[in-house]
């Protein structure tokens, strides 16, 4: 059986398509058709369908054989998912502790908050659409960086009040 990068390279040439020309069809580098053919990364689901419908092949076709790649396609996509989560948590608290040792109120926060977060949502709308009019995968680590800054802004003033109920409860302990 035949890897993918294999069947990239047997499907290329048969078309009489340099790594180039491909490339430029599938709106990505050279290296990257490069990397593929020679085994050394493997193209994500997103470039695996454009080059099922750019060699006008099924997506079996071009994955069978290749078992590295079927369970790389197996496992959920949610390592950004977290890392936005974390970080965007991990910006935050810091932010409301600083804040609010500026005396900063939480309504401040909120009203201080919601532009940015407005402004930034819209962005990241136009991002992900741009990334998929052009067929690429959406979470690159501009729209991660993005999605982490405007989860921090989201939840700084929900941390903040958090901050203040937890400081609250001590005094009322002690």
């Amino acid at each position: 059986m035949l890897t993918i990068g294999e069947q990239i390279k047997i499907q290329r040439e048969s078309r009489g398509w340099s790594q180039q020309v491909l490339a430029e069809r599938l709106k990505i580098s050279r290296q990257s058709i490069s990397t593929w053919e020679q085994g050394t990364t493997l193209p994500s689901f997103a470039n695996v369908l454009l080059l099922s419908d750019t060699f006008n092949v099924t997506i079996d076709e071009l994955i069978r054989g290749d078992d590295r790649l079927v369970k790389t396609l197996k496992r959920p996509v949610t390592a950004p998912l977290g890392l936005i989560a974390v970080c965007g948590l991990g910006i935050a608290i810091p932010l409301a502790i600083g804040m609010l040792s500026l005396g900063v109120s939480v309504a401040t926060m909120t009203d201080w908050v919601q532009t940015p977060v407005l402004v930034g949502v819209l962005v990241l709308m136009g991002l992900i659409y741009r990334q998929q009019r052009q067929r690429s995968a959406p979470l690159t680590r501009v729209v991660i960086g993005l999605a982490i800054v405007i989860l921090a802004l989201l939840l700084l003033p929900q941390m903040a009040d958090v901050l203040i109920g937890f400081g609250d409860g001590l005094r009322t302990q002690g």
